[in-house]
């Protein structure tokens, strides 16, 4: 091997170094638009309609069907959903619970079924 092709070894080992942590370092982020109209999306007291929201970010209605069909916002809303939706977990446990003190049957065999009580009828739900 030639000084030459040590050194075209070396060029190439690190533009591949190089563009690899550029490539790392310029991970999708939703920028502040984006970020505040997901919050509006997911926020169940917000009974306004999509466009009146898209209006108070100031985000057109091309716009935001562009966004809705890009995998990375949708994966950043579901995100986002799930977070929140985990937050709410203990809230909606004890609504089901008061729910079967209250004699309520579905609410009874869905707190059954979600914790796993009759294994033989599993197969049914």
């Amino acid at each position: 091997m030639t000084g030459m092709d040590l050194i075209r070894k070396y060029l190439i080992y690190w533009l591949v170094v190089i563009l690899g942590r550029k490539q790392k370092e310029t991970k999708w982020r939703p920028n502040q638009k984006q970020i505040t109209l997901a919050d509006l999306l997911l926020n169940p007291d917000d009974r306004r309609t999509k466009t009146e929201k898209m209006k108070e970010v100031d985000v057109s209605r091309k716009t935001f069907y562009r966004w809705m069909k890009d995998k990375r916002y949708i994966d950043y809303i579901n995100e986002q959903l799930s977070q929140y939706t985990d937050g709410e977990l203990p809230e909606v446990w004890r609504a089901l619970i008061n729910q079967c003190k209250r004699g309520n049957v579905a609410a009874m065999k869905e707190f059954f079924r979600l914790k796993g009580l009759y294994p033989d009828q599993k197969d049914l739900w």
